[in-house]
C-alpha cells in the first residue's frame, strides 16, 4: 500500500511540475532592429508605431526620441507596458512592466499571453509600416501581416449554389500562393500542404459535406482550391510558441467563382505547447484550419473571413 502511495504521490508531483511550467513562458522580445535596408524618416516609424498599436488598443507615450512607451490593459483585470526603441533601420519590442501575467523577473519569464498580445502588436506595426511603403520585402524570414490577394485569375460570378448532394474536389496537396511569404524550413521540414488538405476532407465528413481528394480535377467538376497565403513560425518550446498560417480558398467550376473565404489560426502550442515542435504547433493550427473551412462548406458564404482572421491585419 505504502508503495502504491508512493507512486501516487509521485504522478501527483510530476503532474504539477508539467501543468506549472504549460502556463509559463520565456519573455519574448520582439526585435526588428535591422528590418530596414535604407534609412527612413524617424517621424514616419513613430507615426507607424503609435497607428499599429492603437489599432489593437495599446495606448502610446513618448519618452523620449527613438523610444515610445506602449501599454494596454485587457478584460479590466492584465497590464502589460513595454519599450518600443526605434531608429532609422527598425525598432525592437521589450518588456518594461505588468501586473497579473505571473512575471518573474529572476527567471524572466510570464503567462503566454504575453508574448502572443505582443506578437500582435508586432503585427500591426509591420502592417502600418508596409502601408507607407516600408515594408522590407528582403527580409530573410517572412513579414508578420497578412499578403493582400491578388487575383491573377479572372473569375465570372456564380449564382447562389446548393451544396447538397454535391461532391466537391480538392487537390491532396494544398498550394503555396506565387506570392506567399513562408520561410524555406516551414516548407521543407513541416507538412502544411497535407495536413490542411487532409484536414478539411476529415472535417468535412462531421459537417455532412461530400469533399474528396482527386489530382486532375475537371473544368464541369466543383473545385476548392486552397491556397497557403503565410505561415510565420515565431518561437519555440523553450521561449515560447508565437505561430500563425493564413489561407484563403475559392470555390470554383471552371471559370466561374461562387464563393471565396479567407482564413488564419494563431496558436501558441496549446495545454502542452512546452513540448510541442515546431512543426507540431503548425500542424495543430492545419487541424484548426481544416476544422474552420469544414463548418464555411456546410453553409458557405461569399468573402468569408474564418477563425483568428480579424486578429490579423492587412485584408
Amino acid at each position: 500500500m505504502k508503495r502504491f502511495f508512493a507512486i501516487g504521490i509521485l504522478v501527483a508531483t510530476v503532474f504539477l511540475f508539467v501543468t506549472g511550467c504549460a502556463k509559463i513562458s520565456v519573455v519574448q522580445n520582439f526585435d526588428n532592429t535591422k528590418y530596414f535596408e535604407k534609412s527612413v524618416s524617424m517621424n514616419k516609424i513613430a507615426n507607424a508605431i503609435r497607428l499599429g498599436a492603437s489599432s489593437k488598443g495599446w495606448r502610446t507615450s513618448r519618452v523620449k526620441k527613438g523610444l515610445i512607451e506602449a501599454s494596454i490593459i485587457v478584460r479590466s483585470k492584465y497590464f502589460v507596458a513595454v519599450n518600443i526603441r526605434y531608429s532609422t533601420y527598425g525598432y525592437k519590442i521589450t518588456y518594461k512592466n505588468s501586473r497579473n501575467l505571473k512575471y518573474n523577473p529572476k527567471n524572466n519569464t510570464i503567462h503566454p499571453s504575453y508574448n502572443k498580445w505582443v506578437g500582435l502588436l508586432e503585427r500591426n506595426i509591420n502592417f502600418e509600416l508596409s502601408n507607407i511603403g516600408m515594408d522590407n520585402m528582403s527580409y530573410n524570414e517572412p513579414s508578420n501581416t497578412m499578403p493582400k490577394r491578388k487575383n491573377k485569375k479572372i473569375y465570372k460570378k456564380g449564382a447562389k449554389l446548393n451544396l447538397q448532394g454535391k461532391t466537391i474536389y480538392l487537390k491532396p496537396l494544398v498550394e503555396f500562393s506565387p506570392r506567399s511569404r513562408v520561410a524555406r524550413n516551414i516548407k521543407k521540414e513541416c507538412t502544411l500542404p497535407k495536413a490542411i488538405a487532409d484536414s478539411i476532407v476529415k472535417y468535412s465528413l462531421n459537417s455532412g459535406v461530400n469533399v474528396k481528394f482527386k489530382n486532375h480535377i475537371k473544368p464541369n467538376e466543383l473545385e476548392l482550391k486552397v491556397q497557403i497565403e503565410e505561415a510565420i513560425s515565431a518561437g519555440n518550446a523553450a521561449v515560447g510558441h508565437n505561430k500563425f498560417v493564413v489561407i484563403s480558398g475559392n470555390l470554383i467550376k471552371g471559370k466561374t467563382l461562387y464563393y471565396r473565404f479567407d482564413a488564419a489560426r494563431l496558436s501558441g502550442g496549446g495545454y502542452w505547447g512546452v513540448y510541442r515542435s515546431s512543426c507540431s504547433v503548425l500542424g495543430r493550427i492545419a487541424k484548426a484550419l481544416g476544422n474552420d473551412v469544414a463548418k464555411w462548406l456546410a453553409n458557405p458564404y461569399n468573402n468569408a473571413m474564418l477563425g483568428d482572421t480579424q486578429l490579423i491585419r492587412g485584408r
